[in-house]
């Protein structure tokens, strides 16, 4: 094959070695992530300890020791390596572990919480029953720690005080309470959806953050469980739901709006040296300061695949002027430099100033051309047709082996154009004694315009 021939070089070593440094970013954002929340799950598992189920709480805690096994195991050689290969999958697995994690914790506070009301309830209904029958210390007693067994007992005492007394209503309110039965039957007394709905809201609000917002607003559910007028209560309840899901929303952009900035700050970890301006304006967003952050993502994209061409092209002119260097090509300092800055260089073999091949980028692909240097308007003559036919067939031995010496080095080579040797005739400079400079020149014409292009 002659003639100009464009080849799509992949740098496939430095690919994947991006990939798999992209994926040790994200991971570990999110380990940071996963520190941050698990310090709240622990805390509500201090919560949870005196009033949850055991088996609830050993699969809280199983649930967390696996997940700390996830991110020890994921960061060992081999681990890393399963990263890189299913890293995106992975980690939003891990992502989605640590949501239903959450979520789980959730709905047991939320469960324990409403128990502990409904306990509480229980107690203060009794409390006051004791108090009217004269049991002072007992209705003191089991407000100062209410409790199923603390129910049963506190029942006991009044049914022996009131034992000849014949008090329907409290009999009845006895089996209301249920006391005498198991005490997993207070679970779901005297419940109020809209309350336990809020409850749940403020719960997930809680396992985010423990701002002063969140408290004020545990604060202020609390202070409406002793409102006694059940209009007032249920105006207040609707406010405080609609701040709720109002802040809820808030907090869920505001995470996306961090999770685009982690993602942006782990595109340019990915490489050694990144602008400290996009650092910069990355910080400055974090801080809430940033006025368009579409524009932040475009502009850290496009360094970021910039970057990316520019360090792989490097690798390829390394690696393809050495290979001609190799075969007695004429490869001088400073060529690699103005490949990139002119846009194109002309080589010529150790002792021949009769041809030269010219190596272009031309959209980010390497075009290569053997070109014969003399007078572009002079006739061809059949003696010199054959002589060219001859050096193009030694050009495409010297291509194939440059092509070989970019597959072992770890690059994927695929020609996308190319001609037989005579295929087309050979181009012709102007001599190379009339040359300006016979290794570098810019190049402007239908296949492509000298301009700063990288090969990817």
């Amino acid at each position: 094959m002659s003639g100009p021939k464009i080849v799509d070089i992949r740098v496939l070593q430095a690919i994947q070695e991006r990939q798999r440094r992209l994926q040790e970013q994200r991971l570990k954002q999110l380990q940071n992530q996963w520190r941050s929340q698990r310090k709240r799950l622990e805390q509500s598992l201090k919560e949870l300890q005196p009033l949850a189920n055991s088996e609830v709480i050993g699969a809280m805690e199983k649930s967390m020791t696996a997940m700390d096994r996830r991110f020890e195991k994921i960061q060992e050689a081999d681990s890393l390596e399963d990263l890189q290969r299913r890293g995106e999958q992975q980690l939003q697995f891990m992502a989605s572990e640590l949501d239903q994690l959450r979520e789980q914790m959730n709905n047991a506070i939320t469960e324990v919480r409403q128990r502990s009301r409904s306990m509480q309830a229980a107690a203060n209904d009794l409390a006051a029953r004791l108090q009217a029958a004269g049991l002072v210390e007992e209705s003191r007693s089991l407000l100062q720690a209410p409790s199923a067994a603390g129910l049963e007992l506190a029942a006991q005492q009044l049914g022996r005080k009131l034992r000849n007394e014949s008090d329907q209503d409290f009999r009845q309110a006895l089996a209301d309470l249920a006391v005498e039965a198991s005490p997993a039957r207070l679970e779901h007394k005297a419940v109020d959806p809209e309350r336990e709905r809020i409850e749940k809201l403020l719960v997930q609000l809680e396992l985010l953050d423990d701002s002063n917002e969140t408290t004020g607003l545990r604060s202020r559910l609390e202070a409406l469980d002793g409102e006694q007028d059940q209009r007032q209560r249920r105006l207040l309840l609707d406010s405080l739901s609609l701040e709720l899901s109002q802040t809820l929303q808030r907090r869920a952009r505001e995470a996306q709006r961090l999770a685009i900035l982690d993602e942006l700050e782990a595109q340019l970890g990915v490489f050694n040296a990144a602008p400290t301006g996009l650092k910069t304006a990355i910080s400055a967003f974090r801080d809430g300061q940033g006025a368009s952050l579409s524009d932040l993502r475009h502009a850290v994209e496009a360094w970021c695949e910039q970057e990316a061409l520019r360090l792989d092209g490097e690798r390829v002119r390394s690696v393809v002027l050495g290979s001609l260097r190799e075969l007695g090509y004429d490869v001088r300092e400073g060529m690699t430099t103005a490949w990139v800055e002119g846009g194109s260089i002309v080589v010529q073999k150790a002792g021949s100033s009769e041809y030269g091949v010219e190596l272009q980028d031309v959209d980010g692909r390497m075009r290569t051309e053997l070109v014969r240097f003399g007078d572009p308007g002079a006739p061809v003559t059949e003696q010199q047709r054959q002589r060219d036919t001859e050096i193009e067939q030694q050009w495409c031995t010297a291509h194939a082996q440059t092509l070989e010496n970019l597959r072992k080095e770890g690059m994927a080579a695929k020609v996308m154009a190319k001609r037989e040797p005579g295929e087309v005739t050979l181009t012709v400079r102007r001599a190379a004694a009339d040359r300006s400079d016979a290794s570098t020149r810019g190049v402007n014409r239908g296949t492509g315009t000298a301009k700063e292009k990288k090969i990817n």
